[in-house]
């Protein structure tokens, strides 16, 4: 099997941030800024496609959480050119292999479902999609080894250093 030629898309993020970003392998890998205590970051973010998952090491992480993974279940909206990806709440923290995953925000995500914000149809979805992306990258069943079964994605990590376009805009400034 053949994979898709690379593509640069625009990734529009919880209809805040929009920005340049490359398509590659079922991966979209996309670089924005923010400013936090006088400072500029930027951030690079990867969408996994077929999870449903956004991922990245936030560059706002304390030293002692340098590397880790931060992993945002969300919706994606694929327009071909355009890729809208909207926060689902639950999130996962990742850090080395031998530190348990932490799950979070499920009084969000029950919050959102109770006041309407999500549908019993798109709860359902988001709590499947959540419940593969943890069997099939971090869960290690009844393996000993202390590796994560698949995380963080061998197309994520081709793309860690990846020249991206730096190209980006946000509607809170």
């Amino acid at each position: 099997m053949t994979s898709a030629p690379e593509q640069f898309v625009t990734v529009v993020r919880d209809r805040v941030v929009r920005a340049v970003g490359l398509r590659r392998d079922g991966v979209i890998a996309y670089d924005w800024g923010f400013d936090r205590h006088g400072v500029h970051h930027v951030q690079r973010s990867f969408v996994l496609l077929d999870d449903g998952v956004q991922i990245d090491q936030p560059v706002a992480f304390p030293p002692q959480q340098r590397g880790w993974w931060y992993c945002d279940l969300v919706t994606v909206t694929d327009d071909g050119h355009v890729v809208h990806v909207q926060d689902m709440w639950i999130d996962v923290v990742v850090g080395p292999p031998d530190h348990p995953y932490r799950l979070l925000d499920l009084d969000d995500y029950a919050d959102a479902l109770a006041d309407g914000r999500l549908t019993p149809l798109a709860a359902a979805d988001g709590l499947r999609r959540a419940q593969r992306f943890l069997d099939r990258r971090l869960n290690r069943r009844h393996d000993p080894t202390r590796a994560w079964p698949d995380f963080p994605p061998a197309e994520v990590t081709a793309l860690l250093t990846a020249d991206l376009p730096q190209d980006w805009e946000s509607s809170t400034g």
